[in-house]
């Protein structure tokens, strides 16, 4: 697990990295799906326009999710993939990293003999900071046990 160390440097101020998550995320089917949401994970990269020779996946991922519905969503591991490439080399996946994202990965880690998702290349994995969360979502429906529900109320006349 990667807990209690730092796994990456953020080197630039840009928030592209933590926008490009979210909004990989916010259109990923839900966790009640995990079949659907790790197709869409494998399918698509944090490039909102991918076309060059690297792409960015989220790899692993930890789901927390309220009674109430609220929905926390953290990075565990990310994928760097060659699009298309037999093998991966470090040095320039980690070249991108910093170009593309600002990030400088400490433990970014070639994994040998392994292509991503329908023969989409090489890859290499890394963390890097970064956390989705969705408020719980609201109904128009009032629960029993709702103070606004006039039910509720001993003294409303029904």
């Amino acid at each position: 697990m990667l807990e209690g160390r730092p796994i990456a440097a953020v080197v630039s101020e840009s928030p592209s990295f933590q926008q490009s998550f979210e909004r990989l995320l916010a259109r990923a089917p839900g966790p009640v799906f995990p079949r659907a949401r790790a197709l869409y994970l494998q399918k698509y990269s944090l490039e909102e326009e991918p076309g060059g020779d690297y792409r960015t996946f989220l790899l692993e991922e930890e789901i927390q999710e309220s009674q109430g519905g609220a929905l926390r969503i953290r990075a565990l591991a990310l994928a760097i993939v060659a699009w298309g490439q037999p093998s991966i080399d470090g040095a320039a996946a980690a070249a991108y990293l910093e170009r593309r994202w600002g990030l400088h990965p400490t433990d970014l880690c070639v994994e040998e003999g392994k292509v991503w998702f329908r023969e989409g290349g090489a890859y290499a994995r890394f963390g890097a900071p970064a956390v989705y969360e969705r408020a719980a979502p609201t109904t128009l429906l009032s629960s029993p046990a709702d103070p606004g529900d006039p039910a509720a109320d001993p003294g409303s006349a029904g």
